[in-house]
């Protein structure tokens, strides 16, 4: 007997409280959009549920912050899902970490085609088709750490197929998938198929990046299912895009090649974009002068500024976030022996590289009104690699500061 077809489509993660971060500076069209992007994009992955014809739509967890959103994501998802409730597409909402079954209120009704899973036991629905079972789907929310006990998952015993949804599983890597045909999994920002054999277990990640470290394409994933075999596809449902693009500096490359390098590497993004909107960070490696010149403040924010008032002219938005210059600073060896301002200041510094156990002692160098408990843990490091950015900052702050014709011109003067 042919098995019929179905068509879900997954998403997890919409956190619709929190708009864009790490944008330092924002045009005014970009700051109404980092304040919607989650809404839009939500939007985005109900449009795909009904343009693709689906029966459901999985949710998997991270939907809404209600705490920190407002009456704002209640109205928009009660609108969203009575969209779905008109098309008879039936809609799975496991809870995870922010969004568990209790903490919606009991006031705002949802639409009769939202099941909304318990934490503890695994419920089995019947998801059905005129009139008929096409699919079980099995579900559960997250403890309040985010937890789930999978062993209530389960296959259909007469093959029909079943999906779990879940915030996430306590099977072991590799076996995530082993209970069901499909598990539709959440937590992550960042889309994975972490299980193929003998069924799939997948993150659909989030629908919108929302800092530098979300970058690349962000979306849902369409499941198709044909005579009892699961294929995936994702599909973009990003309204703006994060973008890392790397740029290679040489001991000749003066600042105007740089920015030059950087106007055609966004006007090919422009070109490749497709119309979606991008958020861009550029990281410097290489080697010379420019990368000691090029540090956070001053000439940097200067290129970024230039960068950003040429594309606030063009379509679609190509829009330089920061520039992180990664390439240690060129220091001359015979610097370190200069009897000189600057050759202290190296010594000293290389005394705190070559040892990460010596202790900066920031946090003692607050004056007394400022010396709260907040701005003290803020002074302190956080792991060994914050140390060393920190300290090769300070390197190439100091050298531009000592050797700038401003500073020596000074010292020749007091002599």
């Amino acid at each position: 007997m042919q098995r019929p077809e179905i068509r879900l489509v997954h998403s997890s993660d919409w956190h619709l409280e929190a708009p864009l971060a790490g944008l330092p500076t924002l045009s005014d069209d970009l700051r109404e959009l980092a304040r919607d992007a989650a809404y839009m994009a939500a939007q985005q992955v109900v449009e795909t549920t009904l343009v693709e014809g689906a029966d459901a739509l999985l949710l998997s967890g991270d939907i809404v912050d209600l705490s920190r959103s407002g009456p704002r994501a209640i109205v928009f998802l009660q609108e969203q899902f009575e969209r779905l409730h008109a098309r008879n597409v039936e809609v799975f909402w496991a809870g995870g970490v922010v969004d568990g079954p209790d903490e919606w209120p009991v006031v705002a009704k949802l639409p009769e085609n939202v099941h909304r899973f318990g934490c503890g036991e695994v419920e089995n629905i019947e998801l059905k088709r005129d009139g008929k079972t096409i699919a079980r789907i099995q579900g559960v929310s997250a403890e309040d750490d985010g937890s789930v006990e999978a062993s209530g998952f389960h296959r259909d015993a007469n093959g029909v197929f079943t999906a779990g949804v879940a915030y996430s599983t306590n099977d072991s890597p590799g076996r995530e998938g082993d209970r069901v045909h499909y598990m539709a999994l959440g937590g992550r920002h960042r889309r994975a198929t972490v299980d193929t054999e003998p069924g799939i277990a997948h993150y659909a990640g989030t629908p919108q990046g929302r800092s530098p470290g979300e970058s690349g394409p962000c979306g849902c994933t369409l499941v198709h299912v044909v005579d009892g075999k699961t294929q995936t596809k994702f599909v973009s449902t990003d309204i703006i895009r994060w973008v890392d693009e790397s740029i290679e500096v040489t001991a000749s490359t003066t600042l105007e090649q740089l920015e030059d390098r950087m106007d055609e590497r966004l006007d090919k993004l422009r070109q490749k974009s497709q119309g979606t909107d991008l958020l861009v960070s550029f990281h410097l490696r290489g080697t010379g002068p420019l990368i000691t010149q090029l540090r956070p403040g001053m000439e940097v924010d200067a290129l970024v500024g230039r960068l950003q008032k040429r594309a606030a002219k063009r379509s679609p938005l190509c829009w330089t976030v920061r520039v992180n210059c990664l390439a240690p600073a060129t220091v001359p060896e015979e610097w370190y022996d200069q009897e000189t301002i600057l050759g202290d200041y190296l010594r000293q510094l290389a005394e705190f590289e070559e040892d990460g156990r010596k202790s900066l002692a920031l946090e003692e160098l607050l004056p007394e009104p400022l010396a709260s408990d907040w701005l003290k843990s803020a002074a302190k490091f956080t792991d060994s690699d914050h140390r060393t950015m920190v300290l090769e900052n300070a390197k190439k702050l100091g050298i531009d500061l000592l050797t700038s014709p401003e500073a020596t011109g000074q010292l020749v003067n007091s002599e």
